[in-house]
């Protein structure tokens, strides 16, 4: 059974494992994203880690899943918020594809919550379902028949900026937003919390 490289490219973190193609993880593991670097420092950290993997396991594929709103098609960012500077714009297919030269897929990463639920999650029994993500930011993604729809301009389930009471929804729910809060409210430093405390 083949085997797969997956990154998970956050605002926060970058999470990575090594999976078989019927889903199951073999090795995970997650670092900083250092995102306020750039893309570019991102993608680099993505090469480093991707050649650690690759003397250690036979990688037929790299599947990438991130945030930003994603050309799959053409693996590129189209258009990516201030949490990752310089990002909107990159060709990430073509650029892992020259350097690891392998096939590598791109795709939003609320989109790939949305079809691994579907596939093998909470969804696998339905056929139509809505994915709702709160992270670093707040995003959503929806599956009709079985099938990841995108929208006309790949940002079908992007609900995160949507209006509410005078501002965007990510910024009145995100896991940013609830740390920011929750350390006001308790008198702690904010980079002394994370989302997952």
């Amino acid at each position: 059974m083949r085997e797969f490289i997956a990154f998970d490219i956050g605002g926060t973190l970058i999470k990575y494992s090594v999976l078989k193609e019927n889903g199951s993880i073999i090795y995970k593991n997650e670092v900083p994203t250092e995102a306020d670097l750039g893309g570019l420092e991102v993608i680099n950290k993505v090469k480093k880690i991707g050649d650690e993997l690759l003397q250690s396991y036979l990688i037929a594929g790299i599947c990438i899943s991130t945030a930003g709103q994603v050309d799959s098609k053409k693996g590129e960012i189209l258009y990516a918020s201030s949490l990752i500077p310089n990002y909107t714009g990159m060709q990430i297919k073509k650029e892992l594809e020259t350097y690891f030269q392998l096939q590598v897929e791109v795709e939003n990463d609320v989109n790939c919550v949305g079809l691994a639920e579907s596939w093998i999650g909470k969804g696998k029994d339905v056929k139509s379902m809505f994915c709702l993500t709160v992270g670093t930011g707040i995003g959503g993604s929806y599956v009709i028949d079985n099938k990841l729809h995108s929208g006309h301009s790949y940002s079908g389930g992007e609900i995160g900026y949507i209006p509410i009471e005078g501002s965007q929804f990510e910024e009145l729910a995100s896991t940013r937003t609830l740390v920011k809060n929750v350390a006001k409210q308790k008198g702690f430093a904010e980079d002394k919390l994370n989302g997952k405390e």
